[in-house]
């Protein structure tokens, strides 16, 4: 079966040999031709059998032989070299589009779509030095590939961790019309001053901090992470009301991040006589959105959050009552072990214990799932990632939204 899997690539990498040696025959009729198209069908012919027989590397060594180098078939070749890079075959990559731009005479746009490509293998080899003078080297020549070049850029910083050289290149792309609107590209600059805003906090260096926390709103005003980092800091310093300001703007403009941020106000403000400021806030919190979407759209995790706050002021009772009150008739599995403990604590004699072996069982599915999912390759995590630990994405990781299902 695996001779089959990637059949389609390899059939079209077949027919632009052919189409290849096709187009050397016609160009043939104004130069000498080089190869006889007897020895080219023969290695087409014993690529094919290589191919058949389930060894597609030593296929593709025999169609790079067949394939010739010469105007016509620069493309074939620059997707040949992608082709193994992607295989993994990072060197034989670097060895074909090293041989393209040893080629005299090679056409301006090829010229560069090669180096752009030998970059990329560079980086996928891990030679990062390498990638940056070749990308500095297009970047700096001001021409049509300066862009792509920048944004290969972008990567190698961001693997060693240049945080400011990275912020360079967004900075000169942003300069470009075609890419001063990019959102994603904003975000990824804004993400780039949490890193060193983060460092400068590890530091206690909080005037630095605050610093790159405002630069990074100057790209992106509604960054999660940000508003995060800097509710984080001013409640380091003691200045909880714009702590509690920037969390609640965080619920309200990014709702699937309400758990995180109902979780650090709780940690931070739920103690003695601010039980009943945290309670009143969240109370008209949840007032406001169920004017604006009902119940139906209720926030788990806000109503989470008042039960247990009602808990800790009136009683179980009461806290079972609120939940009760507004889950009538829908459930998730949150509210179900949250009622379950509920009743646990109000309950005696021989249904507490069958009461507590449920609430255990349920609490260990509750453990035991994902928090974080990635929305591009669909990783999954108990933590967040603002960079994707498999596809590299920024901003790609979102909350599993826990539903209320009726």
């Amino acid at each position: 079966m695996a001779a089959f899997e990637n059949l389609d690539i390899y059939l079209l990498l077949l027919a632009a040999v052919v189409a290849g040696w096709l187009l050397g025959r016609l160009g043939g009729r104004l130069k000498p031709r080089t190869r006889d198209s007897e020895d080219i069908f023969h290695d087409y012919f014993v690529g094919l059998n290589y191919l058949l027989n389930d060894e597609p590397d030593e296929a593709i060594d025999t169609f790079i032989k067949a394939l010739e180098v010469n105007s016509e078939t620069v493309e074939t070749h620059l997707a040949l070299g992608a082709l193994l890079r992607r295989r993994g075959k990072v060197d034989k990559a670097i060895k074909v589009h090293q041989t393209l731009l040893a080629r005299q005479g090679l056409d301006r746009s090829f010229f560069d779509s090669t180096r752009l490509q030998l970059a990329l293998d560079y980086i996928a080899a891990g030679l990062l030095d390498r990638a940056e003078r070749l990308l500095k080297e297009i970047r700096d020549e001001k021409g049509e590939a300066r862009w792509k070049a920048l944004q290969h850029l972008l990567t190698v910083y961001q693997t060693e961790k240049e945080w400011e050289l990275a912020l360079d290149c967004i900075r000169e792309l942003l300069n470009n019309p075609e890419y001063k609107k990019n959102n994603e590209l904003r975000s990824i600059a804004a993400h780039y001053c949490c890193e060193l805003g983060e460092a400068f906090m590890r530091r206690q260096q909080s005037n630095r901090a605050r610093e790159q926390l405002k630069r990074a709103f100057t790209f992106d005003r509604k960054h999660t992470r940000t508003a995060l980092l800097l509710a984080r800091l001013e409640r380091s310093l003691g200045n909880d009301e714009i702590a509690i300001r920037e969390l609640i703007r965080i619920r309200r403009q990014h709702p699937e991040f309400s758990g995180q941020v109902l979780q650090l106000l709780m940690q931070w403000y739920a103690h003695g006589e601010s039980d009943v400021e945290l309670l009143s806030l969240l109370e008209q919190e949840l007032q406001s959105e169920s004017r604006e979407a009902g119940d139906a759209q209720a926030d788990v995790p806000l109503l989470l959050a008042i039960a247990e706050l009602l808990g800790r002021r009136d009683g179980a009772h009461e806290s079972l009552a609120f939940l009760e009150r507004h889950y009538r008739d829908r459930a998730s599995l949150d509210i179900i072990v949250r009622r379950l403990q509920l009743y646990l604590d109000m309950s005696q004699g021989d249904v507490r214990g069958e009461l507590t072996n449920l609430q255990s069982m349920l609490e260990s599915i509750l453990r035991n799932r994902m928090h974080y999912q990635c929305n591009h390759c669909g990783y999954e995590s108990r933590n967040l990632y603002w960079l994707c630990p498999s596809c590299q994405n920024w901003d790609k990781t979102k909350p599993i939204v826990k539903e209320i299902v009726r």
